[in-house]
């Protein structure tokens, strides 16, 4: 009985460590470095080493759609526009996650990069006008559902897909 609850709780460990993927249509989340380890066949010491080396983007197919409102004047008039993207190819806003001891232990996305001033970031109101704002629950995915996180290992390196954990 012992070694059962022993083999149990090693196997419920093990599973935990490289589990560690999620983030939201917004690009906001965590990737645990147990995944990133596993991915590239690195033990703890070349994650530390490479960790500066890693590129994260978001992808999809098809186009994205969301709507952005504001409001004017005296009577705060409602206005609303819809704004698209296709194919949407954005970097990942990444963000080391450290222990104590300053040792990595995962990523914390925080959204997308923009790639210049033309380029919209998924849910961006920004633009012409002022103190726009996202509409809540607007954003609608045409194609892809969701947006797919890849990451590679220096920038001639091969995308890899990190799936989300469930």
């Amino acid at each position: 009985m012992k070694y059962k609850v022993l083999a149990l709780v090693s196997l419920f460990a093990a599973m935990s460590a490289n589990a560690s993927v999620i983030y939201d249509e917004n690009g906001v989340g965590f990737v645990g470095k147990g995944d990133i380890q596993s991915l590239f066949d690195w033990n703890n010491s070349q994650l530390q080493e490479n960790a500066s080396l890693l590129e994260f983007r978001f992808i999809t197919a098809g186009s994205v759609t969301w709507q952005c409102e504001w409001f004017t004047g005296p009577t705060q008039k409602r206005h609303v526009n819809s704004v698209s993207t296709h194919a949407v190819d954005t970097s990942a806003a990444i963000d080391p996650r450290k222990n104590s001891k300053g040792m990595i232990t995962g990523f914390n996305l925080s959204g997308t990069v923009d790639g210049g001033e033309e380029a919209y970031g998924i849910g961006d109101c920004n633009g012409l006008g002022a103190d726009k704002t996202l509409v809540e629950g607007s954003i609608v995915y045409e194609g892809d559902e969701n947006p797919l996180l890849q990451v590679r290992y220096t920038s001639t390196g091969d995308w890899f897909d990190l799936l989300i954990s469930q």
